[in-house]
């Protein structure tokens, strides 16, 4: 069995979409009861690339359905109740917004121009651009703009699309360095505009660009304190009031993980705390229901040792009390995921040289000064490889004061669900900053004299 874990949610007009964090599938519950009413599958659309990109690819609501393109050399898709809708050749332009007569694509911003001083100028012009508009019946539409395409974005009243335009300037970045940053111009096309060849003879020019808004099914995390003024960045709002999640303030938290909900008011002051258990929110969404909303958020019960935890769906209620959806292992989703790739063919070399790279935590850790605080301490340092492809991990085990009489242990995955290599390059950060911020479970979580971390 392979249970569904997801980590973002969507809330269409079919229900509550819960995708899973690696796999082309969804379960889609009722917005009404929360029974899952389908298993949505999309297992022919290409997977991201590996190491998987961030930010994740745009989920984008349209009725019923979602537009996604995982890659600007991947086909965009809507995908619907009944899986793949539409897909569209894009040639390398990437989604960037829906509206109600379709989907819009637009090339990525240009790269940074740095010039050497400050009478430098621009290293190359306002070259003209191209965006795409498909229509909902899946019909592509390509059109010409003057000037290299910086933002764009959906709104009631139109497509809005923000492009370089005169005057230029040149902003200092230190060692007598500068960045040309030209000028902004933003446009709206009216929604059922008649799209031609060139953009500019259907759109507005507008005076300022829309706000930007946070996208739904992007996620969110639990980095930041959320009894801070203001809360999570990430958090969504219900009925005037502001929803964060993140881990418990106080001095248990980085030990325990206890994740709480915190509700600020207008003034972005905290009313109320609300504890949900040991994990970290992945993703929540608003859920429209025939008596208001209602607030559905996705718990990843991070465990020791645990390298793929389950996913709660919790409804979170104004009135503070917290109440299960879906289960971490209530979904199968094995028929749906896709197939393992060939081991790859470099797989051999790859683990020697994680083995010789990442085999010394010291060694990443150091200093001019020396050890830094707190990990100054670790002792017995040992790595090795555990499990045959695909399952290979590389496992850390070293001691420490703080943690006597057992042996600390760290285990990454060296490959994707589907084989594909995953270099650990920020694993052993990770695992520093789990020790200098006392992210340790209490000696008595050790099991056979290991203490998972």
């Amino acid at each position: 069995m392979r249970p569904l874990r997801p980590t973002r949610l969507l809330s269409l007009d079919s229900g509550l979409w819960a995708l899973d964090e690696t796999q082309p599938v969804a379960a889609v519950l009722d917005r009404r009861t929360g029974r899952v009413e389908r298993v949505v599958g999309w297992s022919q659309v290409p997977p991201e690339p590996a190491p998987t990109p961030w930010p994740p690819p745009r989920l984008l609501p349209d009725g019923p359905a979602f537009w996604t393109h995982p890659d600007g050399e991947a086909p965009l898709v809507r995908i619907g109740p009944g899986g793949v809708e539409l897909a569209v050749w894009t040639h390398g332009l990437r989604l960037a917004a829906v509206g109600p007569d379709g989907a819009w694509c637009a090339p990525p911003p240009p790269p940074q121009d740095v010039v050497r001083s400050a009478q430098g100028r621009p290293g190359w012009g306002l070259q003209p651009s191209q965006l795409l508009h498909v229509a909902r019946r899946g019909t592509p539409r390509r059109t010409n703009v003057p000037a290299p395409v910086r933002a764009a974005q959906a709104e009631d009243s139109g497509f809005f699309v923000a492009l370089d335009a005169e005057p230029w300037h040149l902003e200092p970045l230190g060692a007598d360095l500068h960045e040309v940053v030209w000028d902004t111009a933003w446009y709206r096309v009216p929604w059922g505009a008649d799209v031609g060849e060139e953009l500019l003879d259907v759109a507005e020019p507008v005076a300022e660009g829309p706000p930007v808004r946070t996208e739904d099914g992007r996620g969110t995390h639990s980095w930041l304190d959320p009894w801070s003024a203001g809360g999570d960045r990430h958090g969504v709002r219900l009925e005037g009031a502001r929803w964060g999640f993140g881990w418990r303030a106080d001095g248990a938290a980085a030990a325990t993980g206890d994740l709480v909900a915190v509700v600020h008011n207008a003034d972005g002051n905290p009313v109320r705390r609300i504890a949900m258990g040991r994990g970290t929110t992945t993703s929540a969404a608003l859920v429209g229901t025939g008596s208001g909303e209602r607030l559905v958020v996705a718990v990843r019960r991070d465990a020791p040792g645990v390298l793929a935890p389950p996913v709660d769906l919790l409804t979170v209620h104004r009135s503070g009390d917290v109440t299960p959806l879906l289960g971490g292992a209530e979904v199968d989703v094995s028929g749906h995921v896709r197939p393992l790739v060939d081991r790859p063919l470099e797989a051999g070399s790859y683990l020697r040289q994680v083995l010789a790279t990442y085999g010394r935590l010291e060694e990443h850790w150091r200093t001019d000064a020396g050890l830094l605080p707190l990990v100054d301490g670790l002792s017995a340092a040992r790595a090795r490889l555990v499990g045959d492809w695909p399952d290979t991990v590389l496992e850390w085990t070293f001691e420490h004061p703080e943690r006597p009489g057992v042996r600390l242990r760290r285990r990454v995955p060296l490959f994707d669900e589907l084989g594909r290599i995953t270099p650990p390059d920020s694993a052993a950060e990770a695992l520093r900053e789990d020790l200098l911020t006392g992210h340790v479970p209490p000696l008595d979580a050790a099991r056979r004299g290991f203490l998972d971390l």
